[in-house]
């Protein structure tokens, strides 16, 4: 008999109990054993790749943390001047709004790997805790920049031109509306709307988060749960309070502000960072794209290992209560 087992774009017929069939008399005891002996070195051979796949999903991971964290330090620590007016805000804003699709990308992504936990892949768990960890890792991020952007100054509205002049008497200083108070005017309006789209998103992400504890306990309730399932949903559930209070701290952030320093920079200067930033993202869209199909394969090749190792099992185990009955057998 022969099993069929189709994993991913990988099918392997492999079989897992007996090798004789009426068509196929039984191989001697001898090649039974060196077929043994062959599986082990195709096993060593799938946990060799294994573990490069396993090393390169740890390298790309690092290095778009890495990138990533650097990208939202340097643009965290700019401000715009009177000469780039809100080109380093709205760089801000745009970049939030890249974080924000990162976060979709690790979202879908986790609904995959939680669907493995749940349906038994008990070392994918690890994967989802990491995943988490990653969204989390966003969300700081993008209250980092949120809270980096300038908030309202008191400018005086008026400064003085340099002329005056005497008219019946009386002395008139001319005036002009100060440039200052311009800038300060174009930072305060793209700051408030920066702000209460991060304050929006992060409340819908908290409200979420209750709605999925809801979710949860009822899902707990039922008594036909599986094993995995049953230990999904507990450890998801034991992990939303965490979550929560992590997003109410990100929220007070946002809402007390605080980004009046920072470099300011000029015109070309902006232009330049647009351009940097813009080489980047391509950059780390590649790098996400790779990770999650190198994860992918990563996935495949272990259920595939165990799969073989699994068939190894059951051949020894034949070995073991067959090899002394065969003639000329131990």
């Amino acid at each position: 008999m022969t099993r069929m087992l189709l994993i991913g774009s990988w099918m392997a017929l492999i079989p897992v109990t007996g090798w004789a069939s009426d068509e196929n008399p039984a191989p001697d005891l001898a090649a039974r054993k060196e077929s043994v002996a062959n599986l082990e070195t195709h096993i060593a051979q799938r946990e060799q790749r294994l573990a490069e796949w396993g090393r390169d999903i740890v390298e790309l991971d690092a290095r778009i943390e890495k990138h990533v964290a650097e990208l939202v330090k340097m643009l965290a620590g700019l401000r715009d001047s009177q000469d780039s007016r809100t080109k380093i805000t709205q760089l801000k804003k745009d970049t939030i709004e890249g974080l924000k699709r990162g976060i979709d990308l690790y979202a879908r992504k986790r609904k995959e790997v939680r669907e493995l936990v749940r349906t038994g892949d008990g070392e994918a768990l690890a994967d989802l805790g990491k995943i988490d960890q990653r969204i989390i890792t966003r969300v700081d991020q993008i209250a980092e920049l949120a809270k980096s952007v300038p908030t309202h100054e008191d400018v005086d509205k008026y400064e003085s031109d340099g002329g005056s002049s005497y008219w019946n008497g009386y002395y008139h200083e001319s005036s002009r509306v100060s440039e200052d108070w311009k800038q300060n005017r174009r930072d305060t309006t793209q700051s408030n709307k920066l702000r209460e789209d991060t304050n929006k998103a992060l409340q819908e992400a908290i409200e979420r988060l209750d709605q999925r504890r809801r979710s949860l306990k009822e899902l707990l309730a039922n008594r036909e749960l599986t094993k995995s399932a049953r230990d999904l949903y507990t450890t998801e559930l034991g992990q939303i309070d965490a979550y929560q209070e992590h997003l109410k701290a990100r929220l007070q952030d946002v809402t007390v502000g605080g980004g009046d320093g920072g470099q300011e920079v000029g015109s070309e200067q902006a232009y330049d960072i647009e351009a940097l930033i813009g080489d980047a993202r391509k950059d780390l869209r590649e790098d996400v794209s790779l990770l999650f199909r190198t994860y992918d394969q990563f996935v495949r090749g272990r259920a595939y290992l165990e799969a073989l190792k699994d068939n190894l099992a059951a051949r020894k185990e034949w070995l073991e209560k067959n090899a002394t009955e065969q003639p000329g057998g131990q």
